[in-house]
């Protein structure tokens, strides 16, 4: 009887548990994203070559290592710099962001709206 009722238990706790393990698995694909978001916060990430990383809000300062596939940046006064990426946009304003290397051959794609926005490389 008691073996019985132990298996009865574990089966419970198999069906009640098996779909969190499963979601906590598919969470994983998204592991290359990195998001900031507040103000005044002060970070540094390191990309893969999936990152996407995206900063929202203001004066935040956010360093970025290796290779990010792009990054997004809106808000105001926000600093970034990035070690490498293929794309940086950036909205709002008085928004700084200074990239060393490229991935790939050509100058990451650029895109800038709002006012008083840089997008520059480091010399």
């Amino acid at each position: 009887m008691n073996k019985k009722l132990g298996t009865a238990v574990f089966m419970m706790v198999a069906c009640a548990f098996g779909p969190m393990t499963a979601a906590a698995e598919d969470d994983s694909a998204d592991e290359g994203n990195i998001e900031v978001t507040g103000a005044g916060e002060t970070a540094t990430h390191a990309c893969t070559a999936n990152s996407t990383v995206e900063i929202t809000g203001s004066s935040n300062t956010v360093t970025l290592t290796g290779e990010c596939k792009s990054v997004i940046v809106s808000g105001s006064s926000n600093n970034v710099k990035v070690e490498a990426t293929r794309s940086i946009e950036v909205t709002g304003m008085s928004n700084t962001v200074t990239w060393k290397r490229s991935v790939g051959k050509s100058k990451p794609k650029v895109s800038r709206t709002g006012m008083g926005n840089k997008v520059t490389q480091e010399k």
